[in-house]
């Protein structure tokens, strides 16, 4: 083979990407390590920030959630119709002269607005109390909640007692509890307000206390 050969077969390597009889360097092995390692954290921090502006309507909705018991909490703790001394506030519950004169015990409801943490339901029952006036125009007033199980208690006429119709607890006008009774305690007696009974109306301070104890607990 003479010189001008050698010449072109050298030029046709060449344009193989051949040179002194080694392959020309694959484009993946000039990549360069640090550039892997930059597209890795820079896919990374995307990452992130996706995680973190997802947060935001996250933390606006728990705030929607939690922030009527928060306020609900708020208002209990400063009632003003409570006495500011964490008592419950009067309720009426009916007028003087809706209750018999001859000392018969009359049963009524309890109406008050029902409220949560998300809604206020107006005007609906709550329980129910028994009225009691004395001769001297008092009224005594009692939770119809027997304190045995929690069933209502009735008024038997003709033996002049509240009676349980679940246990038969027996209690007497003055709210006593008859023995042997399954109860554990009186008939819960309930404040009034004699300001506002003085006036002509009855208020109660409606209160419910758990079942099956022997002292008073508040629910």
């Amino acid at each position: 083979m003479d010189d001008r050969e050698q010449a072109d077969d050298s030029e046709e390597a060449s344009d193989y990407g051949l040179e002194s009889g080694r392959a020309a360097p694959r484009a993946s092995q000039d990549a360069a390590p640090g550039d892997e390692r930059r597209g890795f954290i820079a896919s990374l921090i995307a990452v992130i920030a996706g995680g973190i502006a997802g947060l935001a309507p996250l933390a606006a909705g728990l705030r929607m959630f939690v922030s009527p018991l928060l306020t609900r909490a708020s208002a209990k703790t400063g009632d003003p119709s409570a006495d500011g001394k964490g008592k419950k506030p009067f309720l009426r519950v009916a007028s003087v002269d809706s209750i018999p004169s001859d000392g018969t015990p009359v049963q009524v409801p309890v109406i008050d607005d029902l409220v949560d943490a998300w809604n206020k339901l107006p005007h609906q029952p709550i329980g129910a109390v028994y009225l009691r006036k004395a001769a001297d125009g008092t009224v005594a007033c009692f939770n119809a909640i027997c304190p045995h199980a929690g069933c209502f208690v009735a008024f038997a006429a003709e033996r002049k007692v509240f009676q349980c119709p679940c246990h038969t607890s027996a209690f007497t006008l003055d709210g006593a509890v008859i023995q042997p009774s399954p109860s554990p305690r009186d008939l819960d007696a309930l404040e009034v307000d004699r300001q506002r009974l003085a006036q002509g109306e009855v208020w109660v301070r409606f209160t419910s206390y758990l079942p099956g104890k022997t002292e008073q607990i508040e629910k």
